[in-house]
């Protein structure tokens, strides 16, 4: 393992609010969702535990994707990335690493969130249907692993953070994670239906059920993470590798 690699995922592991917010969190939702606000004795059915599952997998998972990557914003304050520059390290490893600490950092919430679905709600799925939506789940993310770089490499320091929280919470609840889409209003609908959030719990929700993941939603979620990685790409190329002060 690239000790670059080893040094970055150190550096997240020692915040313990980036891991409440991105496992704990989604996990404690799902029991909320299921249990708390069911309405019904003994919690929601087992087709609704499952969906509120899923949902909340995405939600974790989106979460940690831009937490980890949008960090790329504090590492051109701090002047880390210009440090960086001056190693024998090559840009495209700094990059690959980038790239693999979003990816690795999506899966710890995938599956505490499920294990509170099997364990606690009850969700049953056959192996072969776990491993496919843990599998899904973990490469669709890459989708909000190139929103993030672009996020990081687009925004100061200071804007960072809130932005990061207030397109998580958007994603969120227009793409269906938080509410069925099915109660949105048709307006509503249709924004759901331009969001990549909506699409990568619908491939989730396809592996939960075990079928493949629909063609619009990987054609989707394909385009949504070429445009997010060609305009981070483009946005790298052009900001310093420090941020300007103020």
């Amino acid at each position: 393992m690239s000790p670059l690699l080893v040094f970055q995922l150190r550096r997240v592991a020692r915040n313990r609010q980036f891991f409440f917010f991105t496992v704990l969190l989604p996990a404690l939702f799902t029991v909320f969702f299921t249990r708390v606000f069911a309405g019904t004795p003994g919690g929601v059915s087992p087709e609704q535990a499952a969906a509120t599952m899923v949902a909340m997998m995405s939600y974790g998972a989106i979460g940690a994707a831009l937490g980890a990557t949008v960090r790329l914003s504090f590492d051109r304050a701090s002047g880390w990335l210009r440090q960086l520059r001056v190693t024998p390290v090559p840009q495209t490893s700094v990059v690959a690493v980038d790239v693999a600490v979003g990816m690795l950092l999506t899966l710890p919430p995938v599956v505490v969130v499920a294990l509170t679905g099997r364990f606690v709600n009850g969700v049953r799925l056959a192996p072969g249907e776990w491993a496919g939506l843990v599998g899904v789940l973990w490469l669709g993310s890459a989708v909000f692993v190139a929103l993030g770089l672009l996020l990081g490499w687009a925004l100061e320091e200071k804007a960072a953070g809130g932005a990061v929280g207030i397109i998580g919470t958007v994603l969120a609840a227009l793409g269906g994670l938080w509410v069925p889409v099915e109660l949105f209003p048709s307006a509503l609908r249709a924004v759901a239906h331009g969001l990549p959030s909506y699409w990568y719990a619908e491939v989730g929700r396809a592996a939960a059920g075990g079928g493949l993941p629909p063609v619009p939603a990987v054609a989707a979620l394909v385009g949504f993470a070429a445009v997010f990685g060609g305009l981070a790409v483009l946005v790298a190329r052009r900001r310093p590798l420090t941020a300007v002060a103020g």
